[in-house]
């Protein structure tokens, strides 16, 4: 839990520190709100949330969601082209990966996350 806060913290230094420097601004979407429920919704799907756990699952979503598109606007500004902006986003969204993870390992009961797991397989 510790690490997961340290972890979103830092990210969201990184995103204000970037935004304050290039006027990144992060505004929530319907695209963003229909992604994060879709994701959200796919979890349900496999394990069965209650719906204390489905509006936590809704908002580690909405919180990636917001956090990528900080990224994309900070590397757009970089003006990379779109492979150069691949290769040094990849890194990027395994940490947003490992982030939802380690967020949803606090949601989900052991039961719920060893079929979650074993369903991304």
């Amino acid at each position: 839990m510790q690490r997961t806060l340290a972890t979103l913290t830092f990210c969201a230094a990184a995103l204000f520190a970037t935004a304050q420097s290039r006027e990144i601004k992060v505004v929530d979407t319907d695209a963003m709100r229909v992604s994060a429920t879709k994701h959200t919704e796919l979890v349900h799907k496999t394990v069965t949330l209650d719906a204390d756990q489905r509006a936590k699952v809704q908002e580690v979503y909405m919180n990636y969601e917001r956090q990528l598109d900080g990224l994309n606007q900070r590397f757009e500004i970089g003006g990379l082209s779109k492979e150069e902006r691949e290769a040094e986003m990849a890194p990027q969204w395994a940490s947003l990966e490992r982030m939802v993870d380690e967020q949803l390992a606090t949601i989900l009961n052991p039961e719920q996350l060893g079929k979650w797991q074993e369903a991304r397989r």
